[in-house]
Order: C-alpha cells, then sequence, then structure tokens
C-alpha cells in the first residue's frame, strides 16, 4: 500500500514539475505576471483569494486577464485579418491595440471593459471563472463597435477571464 502512494505521489510531483517546466518555457518567448493572488469581495464580510503561478498575459492567441488588471494586446492586421495577438506593456500604436481591463466595481459584481482601436467591429471567444469554481466557462459576449469601449458583466465575482480568437464581426 505505501508503494502504491509513494508512486501516485511522485506521478502528481512529475505532472506538477512537467506543468512547471511547460509554464517556464513558455514565459521565455513571451512576457509573463508574477506569481498573482487576486482577492475578491463577495459581500460585506468575505472576500474570495486565488493564486496564480507565474503565468503568460497573451500566448499562443490566448489573453489571460486576472481580476483587477488591465492588460494590452496589440495585434497584426492583414487582408483584413487580426492576427499575431501580444502582450505590450504600453502603447506604441494605439491604432491596433485593444485593451481590456477586468474589475469589481461593487461586491459580487465583476465587469469586463474591452476598448477597440479598430474602424469595424470585433467580436471574440470568452471564457471566464467564477470565485466558486475551478473550471473556465464559456460566456456570451456582444461585439464591441469600431473606436468605442464595451461592458461585460455578471452578478458574480469573475476571477479571470480568457479571450480567444479575436476578429472582426461578419456582415
Amino acid at each position: 500500500m505505501f508503494l502504491i502512494l509513494l508512486s501516485t505521489c511522485l506521478v502528481a510531483m512529475g505532472q506538477q514539475q512537467t506543468a512547471e517546466q511547460a509554464r517556464e518555457a513558455v514565459c521565455q518567448r513571451v512576457p509573463c505576471r508574477p506569481v498573482t493572488t487576486v482577492r475578491l469581495k463577495l459581500n460585506n464580510k468575505e472576500f474570495y483569494e486565488m493564486e496564480f503561478p507565474k503565468g503568460p498575459y497573451v500566448a499562443d492567441g490566448f489573453i489571460n486577464v486576472l481580476a483587477g488588471e488591465e492588460v494590452l494586446v496589440e495585434f497584426d492586421e492583414t487582408d483584413g485579418v487580426l492576427s499575431n495577438p501580444r502582450y505590450v506593456k504600453t502603447i506604441a500604436k494605439p491604432e491596433r491595440t485593444i485593451t481590456f481591463r477586468l474589475e469589481q466595481p461593487n461586491q459580487g459584481t465583476t465587469v469586463l471593459r474591452v476598448k477597440n482601436p479598430f474602424t469595424k467591429n470585433i467580436i471574440y471567444d470568452c471564457l471566464t471563472q467564477n470565485s466558486s469554481e475551478e473550471r473556465l466557462r464559456k460566456t456570451s459576449i456582444i461585439p464591441v463597435r469600431a473606436g468605442l469601449s464595451n461592458f461585460e458583466s455578471w452578478p458574480y465575482p469573475v476571477v479571470q477571464v480568457v479571450v480567444s480568437n479575436v476578429r472582426y464581426v461578419q456582415k
């Protein structure tokens, strides 16, 4: 029995080490945030905290925004297609940098603000993680009109959003 338990622990440690190695490899090629603790207010007395390991803001087409963060993402545009999303620390090319901001303006609610600098409406796929679950869930969003900001809101605390497949709205 002890050997089974020991081998299970070693396998779990190996998987954790492999995940850490994979994350470190990604962080060698793209900017990553340090270990971060997100703290959300659940009500007048209770808070929720979750620690995130070091990880990328943007990698392989996925944009990760934690509660309380603003993430700037610059895109290339070729033949009417948005591509190559990448995190930028400051806006150098405002005409092609989308701003994502996830905040908790009131206890129990969350708002994602998306600022679209392009001359066309954009849409994207979005996953959310709320404070009562560890998994990500797909959520519906509305398109962000050209040159404007859009506000998505949820009536519960959202710890993080993962945005992908940012594209122009097809007519």
